[in-house]
C-alpha cells in the first residue's frame, strides 16, 4: 500500500516534473486539440497517458471517458479519497474536467510502458483468478464486471487491462483498508478484495498488466 511518505515523495516529483514534461507531448498535445492542464497529467501518467509502471500510476489512455470523468470529479468533491490526486482534483473546473478526460479517453494505440519481465506461473495463476475467479472462497472472476479482457464496460466498471501491475495492487490494497472500516455491500469491489491474499493480489495483477489495453 502506497504510504504517507511515498504519496509526498510522489507527488513533489509529479510537481517538479510537470514543467519538464510539457516539452515531450506528443504531436497531438502540442495542438489546441490538447486541453490546458494536460502536462500536470502526463508528468505521473506518462506523455500519452500510457501509466507508469514504476511508480504505479495508472494508465489514462483509452479508459472509459464517463469513468474518468466520474473518478475526478468525486475526488474534487472528497467523495474519493486519494493525498495526490485530491489537491489536483480540486483545481479544476467541471470543463476542465470533461476536456481532460475526453482527451485521454481519445488516446488509442498508445503502448504499455515497458516493465520487468514477468515470471510465466504467475501470469498463468492471475489469468486463472480473472477470467474465472476463485470460487473455493468464493472470488468472482474480473471479467465478470470489468468486461471481456478487463477492457472495461460503462462508466462504473473500467478497463484494467493494461493497467501498471503496481497500481493495481496499490488499489486493492485500499479496498481492503475500506473494508476493515466497515462491512462492505456484497459484490462490491471492497468485498470482492477481502476475498485475496497477498499472493492471489500479486498474480492477478501482474496478469492484468500483460493484456493489451483497449
Amino acid at each position: 500500500m502506497i504510504t504517507t511518505s511515498k504519496n509526498s515523495r510522489w507527488l513533489a516529483a509529479c510537481i517538479v516534473a510537470a514543467a519538464c514534461m510539457t516539452a515531450q507531448l506528443p504531436a497531438r498535445a502540442a495542438t489546441s486539440a490538447a486541453p490546458e492542464g494536460v502536462a500536470a497529467c502526463v508528468a505521473c501518467h506518462g506523455v500519452q497517458g500510457e501509466g507508469g509502471a514504476a511508480a504505479g500510476a495508472p494508465r489514462l489512455a483509452g479508459q472509459n471517458a464517463q469513468y474518468l470523468e466520474r473518478t475526478l470529479t468525486m475526488l474534487k468533491a472528497g467523495t474519493r479519497t486519494s493525498p495526490i490526486m485530491q489537491p489536483i482534483a480540486s483545481g479544476l473546473s467541471g470543463a476542465e474536467i470533461h476536456d481532460l478526460t475526453a482527451y485521454f479517453a481519445g488516446l488509442h494505440g498508445v503502448p504499455l510502458p515497458a516493465a520487468a519481465p514477468t515470471a510465466a506461473d504467475l501470469v498463468q495463476a492471475g489469468k486463472e483468478l480473472a477470467q474465472v475467479g476463485a470460487m473455493r472462497d468464493p472470488t468472482p472472476p474480473c471479467v465478470s464486471c470489468h468486461g471481456v479482457d478487463g477492457r472495461g464496460v460503462g462508466d462504473r466498471f473500467p478497463s484494467i487491462a493494461g493497467q501498471p501491475a503496481a497500481f493495481l495492487v496499490d488499489r486493492l490494497h485500499e479496498f481492503q483498508a475500506r473494508a476493515r472500516g466497515k462491512a462492505p455491500a456484497f459484490g462490491t469491489m471492497t468485498e470482492v478484495a477481502t476475498h485475496l491474499n497477498e499472493t492471489q493480489i500479486g498474480q492477478v495483477a501482474a496478469y492484468l498488466s500483460t493484456l493489451p489495453p483497449p
